[in-house]
């Protein structure tokens, strides 16, 4: 690489506002851009002796502004004076109270992050120091036998991640097994992980491996772990502590050599809190915890995501002519369904690049409704639907409002949307939670 190119690269950092957390007993630890949490569990990076403190009570990590305080769903709430706070931005030292104790939380200056030199990883790429960020982390962490936990709004690209950490780890011609534990019937649960003997229930005409099995040698990739069966959380942290899996109607264990990966939209920190996600196997399978930003929280990275769609679709002399066609067409479109959507709708743009208004015509859904809906002839029947699509959505967010106390991600676990589209409708309809 030229002196100059080097020196473009390292121009890209990430400036945030660190600082500390003090604790009683007068420890001090660091906060950075990695998220610390507090809480009363073994497995939490400051662990607080305190009956009112949740297992994972909340985290503290810096961001440009200062340190982000944000509650984890703890069943006593993160007070700063006398306010109980969801999330917030601490600009100045201010006392951070959890159960009954109190942390002293201390913003430093402003320093810049080493984000790395990797643009990509495996097939993710990115130049966004965020993504930068990410991509160091997983380099690091690939070839240990760490279990990882990836978070992540729908499309983020999490399952891409954890193949391609196990590309890169040592297990790399081992098996990559697949479970999505959002699929899962109750019932099969248990064999499905691991494995049954014949003639163990009705319809098990054979014997069966379960995924742990499979996965010997390898990795397991569980997939929406935050939907797995309670009942089989402490089997699964069994087998995974002791290194052995017992067939539904055995009474032999067989020894297992498993990495294990995991992914979630969810919040299991909250779930956790709730008693709907176990704390130990929380901390278990999250040794190392990353987080994959939404696209909308880096746009930068759309042109260089559609040139690698475009290469993988044989179609790279088009990526030119699709990046402009997104940043005219869709300049203000928040990508709900993130990576995954923009690869769609890459991957149809490029094959019909050729052809002159192609693009416009197929993806015309792809643009704000309320733009074709300006456009159009306003009929009676539309303007009934117009209107009672409105006092249904209405109706529907003020209940589901008054349902989880004005809680956005309570309200976004119900409704099954992700959070900046259940906050996109409360400001539509100025729906404020009740007192």
């Amino acid at each position: 690489m030229e002196p100059n190119e080097r020196t473009r690269q390292r121009e890209v950092h990430w400036v945030v506002r660190g600082g500390t957390v003090r604790t009683p007993d007068g420890k001090s630890h660091p906060i950075d851009v990695d998220a610390v949490v507090v809480g009363r569990e073994a497995g939490a990076q400051i662990v607080v002796d305190d009956p009112e403190v949740s297992m994972a009570h909340c985290e503290l990590r810096a961001v440009g502004e200062g340190i982000l305080v944000r509650d984890l769903g703890s069943t006593n709430g993160t007070y700063v004076g006398a306010f109980r706070v969801r999330e917030g931005i601490v600009r100045t030292p201010t006392v951070v109270t959890v159960g009954s104790t109190s942390l002293l939380v201390e913003p430093s200056a402003e320093h810049r992050v080493d984000v790395g030199w990797a643009d990509g990883f495996g097939p993710l790429v990115g130049q966004s120091p965020r993504m930068r960020r990410v991509f160091g982390v997983l380099e690091r962490i690939a070839p240990t036998p760490l279990s990882v936990l990836l978070l992540g709004e729908t499309g983020t690209g999490k399952e891409v991640a954890a193949k391609a950490i196990h590309e890169a780890s040592p297990r790399a011609r081992q098996p990559f097994v697949v479970v999505d534990c959002g699929s899962i019937p109750p019932t099969l649960a248990e064999s499905i992980l691991f494995g049954h003997e014949k003639g163990a229930f009705t319809g098990a005409d054979q014997r069966r491996k379960g995924a742990l099995a499979e996965a010997d040698g390898g990795t397991l990739f569980l997939d929406e772990l935050g939907e797995l069966p309670v009942d089989l959380q402490p089997k699964l942290l069994r087998a995974l502590s002791e290194r052995q899996v017992k067939r539904v109607g055995s009474s032999a264990f067989e020894a297992i050599d498993v990495r294990v990966l995991a992914a979630t939209r969810r919040d299991l920190a909250a779930e956790m809190n709730a008693g709907r996600f176990r704390s130990d196997l929380y901390f278990r399978i999250a040794q190392v915890r990353v987080e994959l930003p939404p696209l909308r929280e880096r746009p930068g990275d759309i042109p260089q995501l559609v040139e690698s769609v475009c290469k993988r679709a044989g179609k790279a002399e088009h990526a030119a002519t699709v990046v402009a066609w997104i940043q005219q067409n869709l300049p203000a479109h928040d990508w709900p369904g993130n990576v995954r959507e923009l690869v769609n709708v890459a991957s149809v743009a490029a094959m019909l690049a050729d052809t002159p208004g192609a693009i416009d015509d197929v993806l015309a859904l792809t643009r704000d409704p309320s733009i074709d809906e300006a456009r159009a002839p306003i009929t009676a029947f539309a303007e009934a639907k117009r209107l009672a699509l409105i006092e249904f959505e209405r109706t529907y967010f003020s209940a589901l409002s008054d349902a989880a106390a004005g809680n956005v991600s309570e309200m976004a676990r119900q409704s099954g949307m992700e959070r900046h589209h259940v906050r996109a409708y409360l400001r539509k309809h100025k729906i404020t939670p009740k007192s």
